[in-house]
């Protein structure tokens, strides 16, 4: 089968990370660990795995930054290279298993787990329904990684064949959710589980820095499925504004108003320090970062007032200088918010895909996605995928059926 194999290098790493700022679409270059190869489809670890044929697989901002190596080293002992890449896909069944038959849609929960791995007992986050934090990733029936399209042994989105995936990863998508919606429910999962885990209050201000894909989809999820009172939305491009507006935002102002028209809208004064960022006083209960830049990290603790908490959503990157000052001084909470679980919501427990599968149609997901490619486009569809805000796009995918 034809699928996007990626291949790590140390010294073809080193390059890139020296070179990325310097060459345009270095990524997709000859230095490129990406490559377009034939190779066997995967085999079923276990009787308890599931064959999914790809239809469409998004492609996230995580996949950007393993691919520029701006990602962190942090990762490389969790994952298996080489690996077939995409981690956000709904796919078919391609036969019949685990009581799922051949040609049922299904959404992948990629999250690699205790019981996807077969490891009894499980370990405590995953016995507490927490599987995306499970400490036995490099353990168990397949190769480490932390999710499917980082793992040598499932294969991954970015396929015109198969993949396989444990049949508890699988979630049923309903007739009246299309694939263009299914395609992200994943990260809408992962909004859903920054959103309930923050939980803003009706009295609240909350501030949403970055209206990329994950920006937006936290703005939807906090609007429908949280209390939140005044939600106010950093965005950067037109269709981002009118998305957030769309999705639940209060008010919108773009990234050069951050220490400008933002403050007043917190009602927080503005000071001048002799070097750095302005310093605010007072400013929004909670924030979530939703780019993961050091930049924005920082703006995140310097928007948020005394007391508050910061939420990261956005993956950060391997280079990181923050003055913690603000968050120190202010007494500021800093949480990160990784993936998905098991969430807690009108009197119920249900898992984050759930939710997101009731608010696909309602934030109409399907929308959002955009443009899309075959796979042997992959150079365009990465390129269009680094450009998506500026060219008014907000989920570039890949087009396998």
């Amino acid at each position: 089968m034809r699928a996007l194999v990626y291949r790590k290098s140390v010294p073809r790493y080193l390059l890139m990370r020296a070179g990325a700022k310097r060459i345009k679409n270095l990524d997709i270059s000859r230095l490129s660990p990406l490559q377009l190869e034939e190779v066997p489809e995967p085999n079923l670890p276990t009787p308890e795995w599931v064959r999914v044929k790809p239809r469409l697989s998004g492609i996230c901002g995580s996949d950007l930054s393993t691919l520029s190596a701006q990602s962190s080293p942090y990762f490389s002992p969790v994952t298996s290279p080489p690996f077939v890449m995409g981690h956000e896909i709904v796919g078919e069944v391609a036969e019949d298993a685990n009581g799922l038959s051949a040609g049922e849609r299904v959404v992948i929960e990629p999250a690699l787990g205790c019981t996807a791995r077969g490891i009894e007992p499980r370990c405590p986050q995953c016995a507490a329904g927490r599987h995306a934090l499970c400490v036995n990733v490099t353990q168990g029936s397949v190769s480490p990684g932390i999710q499917t399209g980082f793992c040598h042994d499932t294969g991954g989105g970015w396929s015109e064949g198969t993949l396989v995936a444990h049949h508890s990863q699988l979630h049923r998508v309903p007739d009246d959710v299309s694939d263009g919606a299914a395609v992200a429910l994943e990260p809408l999962a992962c909004a859903v589980h920054a959103a309930l885990s923050a939980r803003p209050g009706p009295d609240e201000t909350t501030v949403v820095l970055g209206a990329g894909s994950v920006g937006l989809l936290v703005v939807g999820a906090l609007r429908r499925l949280t209390n939140a009172g005044r939600i106010v939305c950093v965005a950067k491009h037109e269709r981002q504004r009118n998305e957030a507006l769309r999705l639940g935002a209060d008010e919108v102002v773009s990234p050069k108003e951050t220490y400008t028209k933002l403050p007043k809208l917190l009602g927080a004064s503005v000071h001048r320090p002799e070097l750095g960022k302005p310093v605010l006083l007072g400013g929004a209960d909670r924030v979530f970062e939703c780019i993961g830049s050091p930049g924005t990290m920082e703006d995140a603790i310097r928007l948020c007032r005394p007391g508050g908490e910061v939420t990261l959503v956005g993956m950060p990157g391997a280079r990181s200088t923050l003055d913690l000052t603000p968050l120190w001084h202010g007494e500021v909470s800093l949480t990160g918010v990784y993936a998905y679980g098991m969430e807690e919501y009108e009197g119920e427990t249900t898992t984050s895909f759930d939710l997101a599968l009731r608010l696909a149609n309602p934030l109409k997901l399907e929308t959002l996605i955009g443009p899309r490619f075959r796979l042997s486009e992959y150079r365009e569809a990465i390129a269009a995928a680094r450009s998506a805000g500026r060219d008014g796009n907000v989920k570039v995918a890949f087009d396998l059926r």
